[in-house]
């Protein structure tokens, strides 16, 4: 996590159901070392989608700041933020 903060790699919150990655505590120490989070169906089909849903929940209890979450940024953030 620190070389993903130091080098400004997201990490991910996998929604799907039978995944729930990262565990909370690795979530905590995550977000301890200024990590940004992406939000992750990993859906295979459409209807999956759903499951976006309990990623925004764990990221709501664990008070991550929309402004870590890439999948909040506009196109020029987004942009700004990868080069």
């Amino acid at each position: 996590f620190e070389a993903c903060a130091a080098h400004g790699t997201a990490i991910e919150i996998n929604c799907r159901p039978e995944r729930h990655d990262p565990p909370d505590e690795l979530l905590a120490l995550a977000l301890d070392l200024g990590c940004h989070v992406a939000i992750n169906t990993d859906a295979h089909a459409p209807g999956q989608l759903e499951w976006q849903a309990s990623g925004c929940i764990k990221a709501t209890e664990h008070g991550i700041d929309p402004a870590r979450i890439i999948n909040t940024f506009g196109l020029d953030e987004l942009l700004a933020w990868v080069s």
